[in-house]
């Protein structure tokens, strides 16, 4: 019974630990993306090989963040688009009582 609770209570900070890295991590690459813009420089130092890490992960990131951007943008001016289209289809099909 005491070995659930501390199984739980283990995975419940395990979860919240992955949560607040996951948030960081994200954190970092909107920085970055808002600071350097869409490309940013990788970063590699072989002395460091925690920070290249790190930098790496950050630009691998904000390359993914920039094409969810740019797909975004295609997205919805398609739907823009394709709203436009169907408000004039319905103007020109109302009712004759109705305009």
């Amino acid at each position: 019974m005491l070995s659930i609770d501390v199984q739980s209570i283990f995975s419940g900070f395990l979860e919240l630990a992955l949560l607040a890295t996951f948030a960081l991590y994200a954190g970092l690459v909107v920085l970055s993306y808002l600071t350097y813009g869409v490309r940013p420089r990788p970063q590699v130092d072989l002395h460091d090989p925690a920070h290249s890490a790190e930098h790496l992960a950050v630009w691998l990131g904000v390359r993914i963040l920039a094409l969810a951007v740019r797909a975004g943008g295609w997205v919805f001016g398609m739907l823009s688009e394709a709203s436009a289209e169907v408000g004039d289809w319905f103007l020109s099909h109302r009712r004759p009582e109705t305009r």
